[in-house]
Formats: C-alpha cells, structure tokens, sequence
C-alpha cells in the first residue's frame, strides 16, 4: 500500500518537475524563490523516510520493486544534494539526511500507532539498519556524484 502511494507521488512529481523545466516556469521559479529547492529537498527527504521504510520486515522480504524504490529514492536525494549543498558538504548531508529520516520514521510510527504492521515494521534490527544504511549511503552517494561533476 504504502508503495503504491510513494510511486504514484514520486511519478507525479517527475511529472511536474519534468513540464516546468519544459515550460522554463520552473527555473522562473527558484530564481524568484531561491530556498525553494532546499525545503523541497528536505521534505522528500522526510517524505522518503516516511514511506520507503522499513528495508524488509517480516511479512514482506525485500524484493526487486522495494529495493529499487529505496535506491532510486535516496539516489535522487544524493543527487539533489549534490546541486543544492554543493562539494566538500558530505557531513552536512549525513547529518541532514539522518535527522530528517529519523523524523519520517517517527511520522510512518505515528500514521500506523495501534495496527499491528507496527510491531513487525519498527524491530529494533529494522531501526538501526536503516538509520546505518540509508543517511552513510545517501552520503556515499553524493560524495561519488560531487566526484563524478568535477567541481
């Protein structure tokens, strides 16, 4: 369910990035409101946090669709962040991507409060890995990014 949800709005917001640059109302945009792509930046995150955790969990084992959701995700985030925080800027991103995870974690905790998906989604495993996957890969992968532009 919750896939489902973060693919329709992850393709609704290629779909909307995609015809803004199109059109040039986009780059109008973040040049009237330069903060613009910041906050964006961090409420995927959030966002990210929110609907693509947990990695695996008991019922449902990673798989093809979730593993590339989660890479895709957090690849755009890397991506982004490379853009909006510039080089030599890995810890800012570490840091940034960890506590805005660790916030849409607690709202995925808050938005299933008394159903039982909480019991086998928030382990403690599931918890500490994703918080020691995700924040250093993000990381990793904007440091090969920052690399890769040769700024």
């Amino acid at each position: 369910m919750f896939a489902a949800i973060y693919i329709i709005a992850f393709l609704i917001f290629v779909g909307v990035v995609c015809l803004g640059v199109k059109s040039g109302r986009l780059q109008k945009l973040f040049a009237i409101h330069s903060r613009l792509p910041r906050v964006l930046l961090l409420g995927y995150i959030i966002f990210a946090g929110c609907f693509v955790f947990p990695i695996r969990s008991e019922p449902f084992p990673l798989d093809f669709g979730g593993l590339y959701v989660l890479v895709s995700s957090y690849g755009v985030i890397a991506l982004a962040s490379a853009g909006i925080f510039g080089p030599d800027r890995g810890k800012e991103v570490y840091i940034t991507t960890f506590l805005l995870t660790v916030i849409g974690m607690g709202c995925r905790y808050l938005l299933e409060f008394g159903e039982v998906s909480n019991t086998y989604n928030f382990t403690l495993f599931n918890i500490v890995s994703y918080l020691a996957v995700i924040p250093a890969g993000t990381a990793a992968a904007y440091h090969w990014i920052v690399r890769a532009l040769k700024w």
